[in-house]
């Protein structure tokens, strides 16, 4: 149980650490970038070899299929709508024409629309004791920071004060480090094919999140080196998980 509070701490905290650095010092887009194309291929090698392998040992096809596609619609439906109440325009990748230029709540609904699948398949794969645990929270821990750094420049602009700043993104992090541990402790309870489909529902918004929002705004930032980092996480991740 204290690796699994330790775990969930460690992503909670990768946001306020992002929201410290973001407010403190100036980053370059370009190391932002490399960051979220490593996280991202983490994350995928732990999608791929970890996740779905264990939604379907717990609930086999069905459960796959099922909450994979509902997990990749409920993601990307909530993301169009964050998008247009501006909850992404800090962001530089923007498909979605926004009804207002930057909303604080839309953003912290937006760090949790990405988040929350993530803290998910964390508890599982923690009680799962497949070996796929410390490589989530590398992943998430990757994916997060970025998440908050790049936010702190517009939310300045729309009039949030360094305290305010701060005190969304803690709210944020006790969310993840809540949601966590309640996976960890709660779902191991559930029938096999319900939880089959939970973790294929965390598993097919996580991968939607990737390929709609982290690889392209790497990409965007990055160019062609993004390519590389990404598969370069992924083959870290596979040898880490295999030796």
């Amino acid at each position: 149980m204290v690796k699994v509070i330790i775990f969930a701490f460690l992503t909670g905290f990768s946001l306020i650490f992002g929201a410290v650095i973001g407010i403190s010092f100036k980053i370059s887009q370009k190391i932002i970038a490399a960051i979220m194309a490593f996280g991202s291929g983490i994350m995928i090698c732990a999608l791929t070899f970890g996740l779905m392998e264990e939604a379907y040992n717990y609930g086999g096809f069905d459960a796959v299929i099922i909450g994979f596609l509902v997990g990749g619609i409920v993601f990307i439906t909530g993301d169009f709508l964050i998008h247009r109440f501006g909850g992404r325009h800090y962001k530089k990748k923007k498909p979605f024409k926004t009804i207002r230029q930057t909303n604080g709540k839309a953003i912290v609904f937006g760090a949790l629309l990405d988040g929350i699948p993530e803290t998910i398949a964390l508890g599982v794969s923690l009680f799962a004791k497949n070996g796929i645990g410390i490589l989530m929270v590398v992943a998430i821990f990757l994916s997060n920071l970025p998440e908050s750094l790049t936010s702190v420049i517009d939310l300045k602009k729309e009039g949030f004060s360094k305290k305010q700043i701060y005190f969304m993104w803690t709210v944020v992090s006790i969310i993840v480090i809540i949601t966590t541990i309640i996976s960890y402790l709660f779902l191991k309870k559930l029938n096999l094919n319900i939880l089959g489909i939970i973790l294929s529902f965390a598993s097919g918004s996580i991968l939607t999140m990737l390929s709609d929002s982290m690889i392209p705004e790497a990409f965007e930032e990055g160019g062609y080196l993004i390519g590389f980092l990404t598969m370069l996480g992924f083959l870290t991740a596979f040898i880490l998980y295999n030796v």
